[in-house]
């Protein structure tokens, strides 16, 4: 076929186009809409995408007479107009003749009735002219309506519209179908081998309570009441797994997320975990896993404060970062394999501790958590407007052990004596080596029956409740009760055992008086301290005892003769 060649439509083919039934094929109708009288046998080819298809079409359309090539379709167009003319035209003088006063009456004169409702019925104005059946098609082609593309168009647009409503309908099959697998499907099924694997990557054995599923934010398989080693290792809320259909293959399973909620797992369980050791995860590999209210439980009266955060992992399985925090953001643990147990780096912003009400403006320090210890090295803290330097350690098993040594640097009194001795008013700032070692069931009576040594050296100190100057000068028994004694610095080695404060070796210097002896502080706030006052004048130096007694802050200074 010549690709050059126009074909238009005829008469037959423009009709057949209007009524669907005359051309039934799919492909025919298709390219006999697209025939306009102006695209060539290529350019339909390249329209539709298929030249074969679109000469065969050709071929059989023409052969039927649906469209002729375009000299020859315009003379079909005339003679089809020219036939139309003619039997319009016989047809209104046939009418004519039938009411012309020049033919033959009936008796009556009015003509053959019947002949009559003819005519009316054929231009009744209750409706459009009805022409007779052989020339109906001739008449309604004499003036030829062109279709472009808009046909195609229309039928395309129709298909999307199918198309659409299916796809809405299949979506809405599909969540119907998957929300009754959801609330019909038997999910405990899965407990059998997800046990397995949780025990694999716990390292003990776990029970698990429930398991169903979930949906929002988006579907996920909930696992609770969770039990590991019978509730002695720990126990865990609730753990989500998102993308649950991951499960349904083979193992290794690979999940994008895992969500675990409030667990309770003791220290042992946590560093004998065989993810900390270099192991991963066993038979599950995933990206990250998000943890909520983690506490680590050091034995039944001891825990480490609650913690949020995330574990991510490499595609091996192996833990890349780990990092919680406490609730109020203050204290951040990021954790690290390590062959000696579970690598710790610190980091606190305003960190208060649990049960006190000290707050360590900035905390840098590195630990390593161990199934029986905790070991926290290298502390470098901003403490009470001082700084504190040092290490920490908390062993436990039937009676837990705390042990600390470390240096301080110009902490303000004021703040100490506000925290632990609200009678005793002093300032200054207070620098020296630290001990501190204690024993006891829970943190409460860890810290409060803690025995401590200080080497303490206060600089640029007031000594508020006794003037220790004013009782020399008097001397003779002479009682001096409240004042105030401002010294350049004060040495002792202070020892704190069992809410008893005791001073030894002290040596005060204010200027030209000088002081030394001891003291006590009992509980309750009573004091009793012993003291060689010096005083240094221009041509002697007098020595005075002077006995200081109370209880704080009303202490009464007495100088012996």
């Amino acid at each position: 076929m010549d690709p050059n060649l126009v074909y238009a439509k005829t008469p037959t083919g423009d009709e057949a186009v209007r009524q669907s039934t005359r051309v039934v094929q799919r492909n025919l109708r298709m390219v006999l809409v697209q025939v306009d009288g102006k695209m060539s046998v290529s350019e339909l080819g390249e329209k539709i995408g298929n030249p074969r298809l679109v000469e065969n079409a050709l071929r059989e359309l023409e052969g039927g007479g649906f469209i002729a090539p375009t000299v020859e379709a315009v003379s079909v167009w005339e003679e089809s107009r020219k036939a139309a003319r003619k039997e319009v035209q016989q047809k209104a003088v046939s009418v004519m003749s039938e009411f012309s006063t020049f033919g033959p009456r009936t008796a009556s004169g009015l003509g053959d009735s019947r002949l009559g409702q003819s005519a009316a019925s054929n231009f009744s104005s209750f409706g459009k002219p009805i022409l007779p059946a052989s020339g109906r098609a001739e008449a309604v082609s004499e003036q030829p309506v062109e279709i472009t593309n808009g046909g195609s168009d229309t039928s395309a647009g129709q298909s999307r519209i199918s198309l659409g409503k299916a796809s809405v309908m299949l979506v809405f099959g599909v969540i119907v179908a998957i929300t009754l697998l959801a609330l019909l499907y038997p999910f405990d099924r899965f407990r059998g081998a997800l046990e397995s694997t949780l025990s694999e990557s716990f390292g003990v054995s776990v029970s698990i309570g429930k398991v169903d599923l979930g949906f929002l934010p988006s579907p996920y398989l909930s696992l609770t009441g969770i039990k590991l080693a019978g509730g002695a290792a720990g126990s865990i809320e609730q753990v989500r797994i998102a993308s649950p259909w991951s499960l349904l293959g083979s193992s290794p399973y690979r999940i994008s997320r895992i969500d675990v909620i409030a667990p309770e797992i003791s220290a042992v369980t946590l560093v004998g975990m065989p993810v900390w050791r270099g192991l991963g995860l066993g038979a599950v590999v995933t990206e990250r896993a998000h943890i909520e209210r983690l506490r680590v439980r050091l034995n039944e009266t001891l825990a480490l404060p609650l913690l949020y955060g995330e574990l991510r992992f490499r595609g091996d399985g192996l833990i890349d970062k780990a990092s919680c925090e406490t609730a109020d953001r203050g204290l951040l643990v990021e954790a690290i394999p390590s062959a000696q147990g579970i690598g710790l780096s610190i980091e606190g912003r305003a960190w208060k501790m649990d049960g006190m009400d000290i707050a360590f403006a900035s905390l840098q320090a590195k630990g390593l958590l161990q199934s029986r210890r905790l070991v926290i090295q290298n502390i470098d803290t901003t403490f009470m407007g001082g700084i504190l330097r040092g290490n920490w350690q908390i062993d436990w098993g039937d009676t837990p052990t705390m042990t600390a040594e470390g240096n301080l640097s110009r902490i303000d009194l004021r703040k100490v004596s506000a925290a632990f001795f609200p009678t005793l008013k002093m300032e200054g700032d207070l620098s020296g080596p630290i001990r501190l070692r204690s024993g006891g069931s829970g943190w409460d009576s860890l810290w409060r029956d803690a025995d401590v040594a200080i080497n303490a050296e206060i600089t640029r100190g007031v000594l508020i409740g006794v003037d220790l100057g004013e009782a020399s000068r008097r001397g003779g028994g002479t009682e001096v009760r409240g004042g105030a004694t401002r010294f350049d610095r004060l040495r002792a080695a202070v020892s704190v055992a069992r809410g008893q404060v005791v001073g030894r070796e002290l040596r005060m210097d204010a200027g030209m008086m000088t002081a030394s002896g001891q003291f006590a502080a009992g509980q309750g706030g009573y004091i009793d301290a012993n003291l060689a006052v010096s005083l240094q004048t221009s041509v002697s130096s007098v020595s005075i005892p002077v006995r200081v007694s109370g209880k704080l802050p009303d202490l009464v200074a007495i100088a012996r003769k």
